[in-house]
């Protein structure tokens, strides 16, 4: 093994490539979609599976315009996905891809924060309130968020997340943005980049519309997407003012398959280099101290892997099978030390009410524990120099168990045809479960037994949304026997105007 201190070059050195083939097209602006609406998500997750849109649903955010040509265009849609279908029309009309201004607010009030997060987005703390402005245009896209949040716990109590300014270049979105991002088909997490952290103030480039290359060549990848992001970390870290890095190809070659290409890395920073040369050798996976690189000219610390979804949908059999693999070292010139994410869920109607999806998803955040065996402890989003790790402001930047941890996630799902969302999960496992006291995990410093509980409702009103949660988590400290057993609860309420 040749140490945390490098990762993935071999086939990752070609996402770079992927830039060159992509400065030739035209699209306009749209406003983006953010992670978090779990309800959505499903709905948009169906038609993808029935072939009425072609967008890569596993890269958030996602363009509502992209959507919008898309789903406009289908007169004849399976029965399968005909309430998918009206519940993501009638979304569109209230509040997706629509040029002028548009204001809205939300008020969120409970009690302790969920510490382990997934998918859908609830209240980081106990008190939040925001408002916002956001303005579409034919090549701008503009979102000011002002939120105020009660004892936070970053003493950051003036919040502007999910703000961005973008400018359209072609197909392609340029922006400063802090919005939330989530890679993966995971429901539960992703292995490399969620939004269980505060999202991370960046430059990004996104594609606007997702449509296939002209060049018959090039035309078998079917539908893709490519997104890249050049963020900066807090200064309140061991390596102050880090610089983050990130970018992922994503595509549908088929109806039934999605898969995804990922990568980021953490450099540059008080103290460390971060010229050009220091970037083009992270770039070119040149980052193995004393291997490639001399040790004081180590570029930074890197993941990168792949993620896959197959579906029967196609054959008419409503089941799906997904994985996550991203590497936290590099061996032979490919990711090695796995983190490993895998799943299968299925999806129908219930009657008259609406549509379903269940899953189960288990998490493995042990390098190379690949769910049944050994690894690496201590390893996963840590590293020898940016001893903080992969995390922002006290949170994983990629999966919420933080790393060694193993849990098993049951999930369900019910939109119902009136707009209204029922989301529920139980969860358990081990965090932290090889036993050594960490000062870096941000959910047990040490080996410690998981369980949880929780539902959600989303609730359309005549004036704006109600979202309702009720959950529960329990930590067994497997050192000293101490458990700590905590019920959230919390309302948020939200309208567009």
């Amino acid at each position: 093994m040749q140490g945390r201190q490098g990762v993935c070059r071999g086939g990752w050195q070609l996402l770079p490539l992927l830039l060159v083939l992509v400065l030739a097209e035209l699209a306009h602006a749209g406003p983006w979609l953010d992670p978090g609406d779990t309800g959505l998500r499903h709905d948009l997750q169906l038609l993808a599976d029935t072939g009425v849109i072609g967008t890569p649903v596993t890269v958030w955010p996602l363009s509502w315009g992209d959507i919008a040509v898309q789903i406009n265009g289908s007169s004849e849609v399976p029965d399968a996905a005909a309430g998918a279908l009206a519940r993501v029309r009638s979304r569109l009309r209230e509040e997706g891809f629509a040029s002028g201004l548009q204001l809205g607010v939300e008020a969120s009030l409970g009690s302790n924060a969920r510490l382990i997060r997934d998918f859908e987005d609830l209240p980081r703390q106990e008190g939040e309130i925001a408002a916002q402005a956001e303005w579409t245009g034919d090549r701008t896209a503009l979102r000011l968020v002002a939120q105020y949040v009660a004892d936070p716990d970053d003493d950051r109590e003036w919040r502007a997340d999910g703000s961005y300014a973008g400018l359209v270049l072609g197909n392609w979105m340029l922006a400063a943005a802090m919005t939330d991002r989530w890679w993966g088909p995971g429901w539960q997490g992703s292995m490399i980049l969620s939004s269980n952290a505060r999202p991370i103030p960046a430059f990004t480039i996104d594609r606007n519309s997702t449509t296939p290359f002209e060049s018959k060549w090039l035309r078998w990848i079917g539908h893709w997407d490519f997104t890249a992001l050049w963020g900066f970390l807090e200064d309140s870290r061991d390596v102050p003012d880090a610089r983050y890095f990130g970018m992922r190809f994503t595509a549908r070659p088929a109806t039934w398959l999605e898969l995804g290409l990922s990568r980021t890395a953490m450099w540059g920073g008080r103290g460390r280099p971060d010229g050009f040369d220091t970037f083009l050798d992270l770039l070119l996976g040149k980052d193995n101290a004393g291997d490639n690189v001399a040790a004081a000219d180590e570029p930074g610390n890197q993941l990168g892997g792949y993620d896959l979804r197959l579906t029967g949908a196609g054959l008419g059999i409503p089941v799906a099978l997904y994985t996550q693999r991203i590497g936290e070292d590099e061996q032979d010139l490919r990711p090695s030390l796995f983190l490993t994410q895998a799943g299968i869920e299925t999806w129908g109607r219930l009657g008259t009410v609406g549509d379903y999806r269940l899953y189960l998803e288990v998490s493995d955040t042990l390098c190379g524990g690949n769910i049944t065996g050994d690894g690496t402890p201590d390893c996963a989003y840590e590293h020898y120099i940016y001893r903080t790790g992969m995390r922002y402001r006290g949170r994983a930047i990629g999966h919420s168990f933080d790393n060694d941890a193993e849990v098993w996630t049951l999930g369900a799902l019910l939109n119902t045809d009136a707009g209204n969302a029922w989301i529920a999960s139980v969860a358990a496992g081990d965090l932290n479960r090889e036993g050594l006291e960490s000062s870096t995990n941000t959910v047990a410093s040490v080996k410690t037994r998981y369980r949880s509980a929780s539902l959600v409702h989303r609730h359309r009103l005549a004036i704006g949304e109600l979202q309702a949660a009720v959950g529960f988590e329990g930590f067994d400290n497997r050192v000293t026997g101490e458990t700590d057993d905590e019920w959230r609860i919390s309302l948020t309420w939200r309208q567009r105007l």
